[in-house]
């Protein structure tokens, strides 16, 4: 209901831009969220973008827009606003989006908009400048919630009520005399507990927190562990630096997603849509992911060379080759993806030994189901038992051979310190391609050798 309600509004802004009817359009815009806004942008061309973000009249609501747009169309909307207005914008955000959004402005309008922002504003930025933008620290808000542990319960509650500028107050962290981070509560903890009870008595001392340098997908993992709706980033010195929300622990995920998507797909870092960047720098980072299927290509075909004399006498052995290959990846690609989950959402933490011996399982069972059929399938059209034997045979090891690999490669890449997502494009389907026709052409030479 919600998702055709969206495509409607959508549609109507798409209609009244194109068109240009500025009145309706505006009357659109203002009852629209910014949410809704930025969806209906990624549908629209830049001239119509642009006429889209004119009527958008609230501060506010044009900030919160630009903060959940794309990165190419955050450019396209702010190449040619005035340096006040975007310093008017940026003061409308949290200090994590700031520093996200500055650093795909030019160099003179990022400078620009740093000198002009009130002075703790611009050291909170430079600050959150100073981390990887992915790390904990580069997606932290500066601003937590945190109390000393000798103060009460009702004390407590009189700041959480005269808090203003805090992003998120779920939590009350708690810090000691010297600033280090000792404690959380929860704000039900503050209301369940006598005014005067203090939170070093009702505080959780074993606390979860990361470091600013901290890997933004693992802070996603472990807020996803423990349920939490924030996650505390720390110094060497147990000192609080500020909270990742759970926010941009979704984004994490998204983000994440989209680059393990492309990645397993051999495009790199690409943009979803293809239709941006230059285009030889788009085609030099899918050109190795290509190259290694032509390499595999390559051995593939000398493979068959050394098989030459058995090819040309049993000549229908070449006709499932194809069939062979195809099905050992789609069973390789399988076991890879469902590995790569698992990393990425931290099942694989314990465990891996019998995971991995249960996907070779599945595979075998499913090579045996398929190679029955095959099999069957080939004895009946050639009556042949030979071939339908090196076939039957063969795909039950490949399969079989697929699965551990599909699980095994990324494994080793992540424990080789390489994102485990390339394993499931070209470096799966290719050496698979490679070992199913070796085995499945040994078995059929020693077949007819042999009997």
């Amino acid at each position: 209901m919600a998702e055709s309600l969206l495509n409607k509004r959508v549609d109507a802004i798409r209609r009244l831009a194109r068109r240009g009817a500025m009145q309706a359009l505006a009357k659109v815009v203002a009852t629209t969220r910014a949410e809704d806004l930025a969806a209906a942008m990624g549908h629209l061309a830049r001239n119509e973008q642009r006429l889209v973000f004119q009527q958008v009249r609230v501060e506010g609501t044009a900030a919160n827009l630009l903060v959940r747009v794309g990165e190419d169309d955050f450019r396209a909307l702010t190449a040619e606003l005035p340096v006040d207005r975007l310093v008017r914008l940026f003061s409308e955000m949290e200090a994590d989006d700031q520093t996200d959004l500055i650093e795909l402005l030019p160099d003179d309008k990022r400078e620009a908009v740093l000198a002009r922002l009130h002075g703790e504003e611009r050291e909170q930025m430079e600050e959150l400048l100073g981390y990887p933008r992915d790390s904990a620290g580069g997606i932290m808000s500066p601003l937590a919630f945190r109390l000393r542990e000798d103060v009460t319960c009702r004390d407590a509650i009189a700041s959480v009520q005269e808090a203003s500028d805090h992003e998120l107050v779920y939590y009350v962290y708690v810090e000691s005399e010297s600033g280090q981070l000792v404690g959380v509560t929860s704000l039900r903890n503050l209301l369940t507990h006598p005014p005067s009870t203090r939170l070093s008595d009702i505080m959780t001392t074993d606390l979860i927190a990361v470091e600013a340098h901290t890997d933004q997908e693992e802070v996603a993992r472990i807020a996803g562990r423990y349920d939490l709706l924030a996650v505390p980033v720390v110094d060497d010195h147990r000192h609080l630096l500020g909270i990742v929300t759970v926010d941009d622990v979704i984004d994490v995920i998204r983000e994440e997603a989209a680059e393990d998507m492309l990645l397993m797909a051999g495009v790199g870092e690409e943009s979803p849509d293809g239709a941006s960047g230059n285009r030889f720098a788009i085609a030099g980072r899918r050109l190795p992911w290509l190259l290694v299927t032509l390499v595999g290509g390559l051995v593939i075909s000398e493979i068959m060379g050394r098989f030459d004399g058995m090819l040309k006498i049993q000549v229908v052995l070449a006709a499932f080759i194809p069939m062979l290959t195809g099905m050992s990846g789609n069973v390789g690609i399988q076991s890879a993806t469902l590995t790569v989950r698992n990393i990425a959402i931290g099942r694989l933490d314990t465990g891996v030994a019998g995971r991995v011996a249960g996907e070779a399982l599945t595979g075998f069972l499913l090579g045996l189901v398929f190679s029955t059929l095959i099999a069957t399938y080939s004895m009946i059209r050639y009556g042949d038992v030979h071939t339908a034997l090196a076939i039957g045979i063969a795909l039950t090891c490949n399969t079989t051979t697929a699965a551990l690999m599909g699980s095994l490669v990324p494994l080793t890449l992540r424990r080789a310190g390489v994102d485990p997502a390339i394993a499931t494009g070209p470096f799966v389907t290719t050496g698979m391609d490679v070992v199913g026709v070796t085995i499945y052409l040994t078995i059929a030479s020693l077949l007819l050798t042999y009997w």
